[in-house]
């Protein structure tokens, strides 16, 4: 039997901090049981990307969030 996996990152707006903030949470699909999960890393709602599930721009802090972003999809396929 095939497993099926699906991974989203989104940010959770009824989770917005004081800061205005948006936490990026993780969830995982398996065989259409789910798993949600925050990845304890905060962007500004006007940089996170909907339809990427990333950050936008080519800023240090983009790349470094992108990267952790990339580093979690592939521990959760291994």
């Amino acid at each position: 039997m095939d497993t099926k996996i699906s991974i989203l990152f989104y940010g959770k707006k009824s989770k917005t901090t004081t800061d205005n903030l948006l936490p990026i949470y993780l969830r995982i699909t398996i065989n259409g049981k789910r798993l949600e999960t925050c990845t304890n890393r905060n962007v500004t709602p006007c940089k996170w990307s909907v339809e990427a599930g990333r950050v936008k721009g080519n800023t240090e802090e983009a790349r470094r969030i992108n990267a952790y972003l990339d580093i979690l999809r592939s521990k959760v396929y291994a």
